[in-house]
């Protein structure tokens, strides 16, 4: 995009803050918003059938966050969003962001490319689950995405390696 399609782009997101611990979005809602992170960690989690919480992604700086499955069907999610930190975002509504969409072919260009992203991180988060056993995930992690160990409380990281918190802190301790 050209600089006049980004302040045209722009024109459209709002600024807000929010604190750690607030949530954005929770089970039952219709995602009608699309979240760019500015400033801190925001993350999308579920709780299962056994009260647990499994945490799908987390997302910090200039990283695009939403319940995609959601925000495209308009269908109610089961996850929420939630703050780690407090964050600087900026924020567009599913309606603007459609408008967009057909305002400014270079936008649906990253409309696609926020999917395709989207796309690789659920795919190689699911093959770590379903191929490598703890200790594995957590040194994959470790490797690829050193930022989410030091920013992350042991339970919001055990959540999303799907290990118990005490299976972590052993991990931690031998590694």
């Amino acid at each position: 995009m050209d600089d006049k399609q980004i302040e045209e782009v722009l024109s459209y997101f709002k600024s807000i803050s929010v604190k750690k611990n607030m949530h954005l979005l929770e089970p039952g809602l219709v995602s009608s918003q699309l979240f760019f992170i500015k400033k801190g960690c925001l993350r999308l989690y579920f709780i299962n059938e056994d009260c647990q919480v499994l945490t799908r992604f987390m997302a910090f700086e200039n990283t695009f966050l939403t319940s995609i499955v959601s925000f495209i069907s308009r269908e109610p999610c089961t996850e929420y969003i939630q703050a780690i930190e407090d964050s600087e975002l900026m924020v567009i509504s599913y309606d603007q962001f459609t408008l967009l969409r057909n305002l400014i072919p270079e936008w649906e260009k990253m409309y696609i490319h926020i999917l395709e992203y989207g796309l690789t991180v659920i795919n190689s988060k699911l093959s770590s689950l379903l191929t490598q056993n703890a200790v594995d995930r957590y040194l994959t992690l470790l490797k690829n995405n050193p930022e989410l160990v030091q920013r992350l409380s042991n339970s919001n990281l055990a959540a999303y390696l799907n290990i118990s918190p005490e299976t972590l802190s052993r991990l931690k301790s031998k590694i």
